[in-house]
């Protein structure tokens, strides 16, 4: 299949490890230029930059906080200018909160929701005018099954991503633009300290009807059909890669 994705140019967040990663390999296998992010572990993105450009892509590597303004409209002018054009965009850069609603300070509220909202927001309004120009364009968000299990924290930041992207759905639809959301559950990934997976919730897994932990290739398989031209009439969705798991 001929995802039409060749020379296409997309920007990935968060593209250090884990569904970044994963989804930037995919999009270098299919041809495509990559410009990555992390406001991290540079040395950890450079590696990620490696391995794609084994595939020939051309990759432009930068540190950036995308929840400053500035520093996400200097990306998107750098990134323009280089490859004239960015047509995907994958925001991946997540922050985790995992409490019950009384334990959630409000510093860890409003870092919660500058990443998993202010982010994409930012993003989206800078690298959508360029979009609209060329009449073409993909917004893929990540979102989880955390809104969907009503979790206080990490819930509501999703939940709240899931509003925005069919908002620019809605809005952005007759400039050929889609918007989508991928939910992700029970996926091996590694963790930060203090955000591991919980191994509690492992002999739940034998009750979902995919009894095992998915894998980032799986989830980045979904991006890149999402981004591809044979998506071209889907869009305002949330797709949930967890092997059948909703509320357990």
């Amino acid at each position: 299949m001929d995802t039409g994705l060749k020379e296409k140019t997309v920007l990935i967040t968060g593209a250090t490890r884990n569904h970044g990663r994963a989804s930037a390999l995919a999009f270098a296998a299919e041809g495509a230029n990559l410009v990555l992010c992390t406001r991290q572990s540079m040395e950890l993105l450079e590696e990620t930059a490696e391995l794609a450009v084994a595939h020939g892509t051309k990759i432009i590597t930068r540190r950036c906080d995308v929840t400053d303004e500035g520093q996400v409209q200097e990306l998107i002018e750098e990134s323009i200018s280089e490859f004239g054009k960015i047509d995907v965009v994958v925001n991946n850069a997540a922050w985790r909160v995992r409490a019950e609603l009384a334990d959630i300070t409000p510093v860890i509220w409003e870092e919660a929701l500058a990443v998993n909202v202010h982010a994409p927001f930012l993003i989206c309004k800078a690298v959508l005018p360029s979009m609209v120009s060329q009449k073409w364009g993909r917004i893929i968000n990540y979102s989880g099954i955390a809104p969907f299990r009503g979790s206080p924290g990490q819930g509501t930041m999703k939940m709240a991503c899931e509003g925005f992207t069919r908002a620019v759905a809605h809005e952005y639809g007759k400039y050929n633009i889609t918007a989508n959301c991928i939910g992700p559950g029970s996926i091996d990934v590694e963790r930060s300290a203090g955000q591991d997976n919980h191994p509690e919730a492992r002999p739940a897994l034998l009750e979902i009807p995919i009894p095992r932990t998915g894998t980032v290739e799986e989830c980045a398989g979904l991006v890149i059909f999402l981004a591809s031209a044979q998506a071209s009439y889907i869009t305002g969705q949330t797709y949930l890669v967890n092997g059948g798991a909703h509320f357990l």
